[in-house]
């Protein structure tokens, strides 16, 4: 027969474990800094290229772009291969985080390719980069509110819920070269300054 000491024992210890990685810090923080400073960087030269700033034609968009998608693949592989192991990489905030994002990665990339294979194909299209934004800061958006509300991280929701309201203000501008400024500061605000933060809390010790 069990001993009833023992089975609460074992009953707590489980507790103790399962609380211990509910709290677990998030450990997707440099990816997130990374591809948000990159986002506000590539939104902001975006903006300049249309509105005349640049000095340079329309077809430096396509450097612009595809450079953004190299700086930020090559560095998504090269932290990965790099970044050591740390406690709390099993816990659940941090699965569900890297799932969803590579899921919302995996579906930008088919949205891309999809525009990107119209333009090529029948050169029209093009305000489909625009309709992008909205896009890209409402999955952030959900993405920064699940796994803020999964950790009990108030400044994660916050950021998410941020993101959120820049989706409606996106889809407002939308024809507007302004789209692309609220894309910079919801990239900046929402994705990478939450990422720093979370990338300061990261353990230090490696497992």
């Amino acid at each position: 027969m069990t001993n009833p000491s023992s089975l609460t024992t074992d009953l707590a210890f489980v507790r103790d474990m399962a609380e211990a990685g509910h709290n677990a810090p998030l450990l997707g923080g440099r990816f997130l800094a990374w591809w948000g400073g990159l986002a506000t960087l590539a939104y902001l030269g975006h903006y300049a290229v249309i509105s005349g700033l640049g000095g340079v034609g329309p077809l430096a968009l396509w450097w612009l772009w595809g450079g953004f998608m190299v700086l930020g693949l090559g560095g998504q592989m090269l932290m990965g291969v790099r970044m050591p192991a740390k406690p709390g990489a099993a816990s659940a905030g941090n699965l569900v985080q890297q799932t969803y994002f590579m899921v919302a990665g995996f579906a930008l990339f088919a949205y891309f390719a999809g525009v990107i294979g119209r333009v090529l194909v029948t050169g029209e299209g093009l305000d489909g980069f625009s309709w992008s934004v909205p896009m890209v800061l409402g999955l952030y958006g959900i993405g920064q509110i699940l796994t803020g509300r999964l950790t009990r991280q108030a400044p994660l929701v916050f950021a998410g819920a941020a993101a959120l309201v820049c989706v409606a203000v996106a889809s407002f501008l939308s024809g507007s070269e302004l789209i692309w400024l609220v894309g910079a500061g919801a990239a900046l605000f929402a994705v990478c300054v939450p990422g720093l933060m979370m990338l300061r809390r990261e353990p230090g010790t490696t497992v």
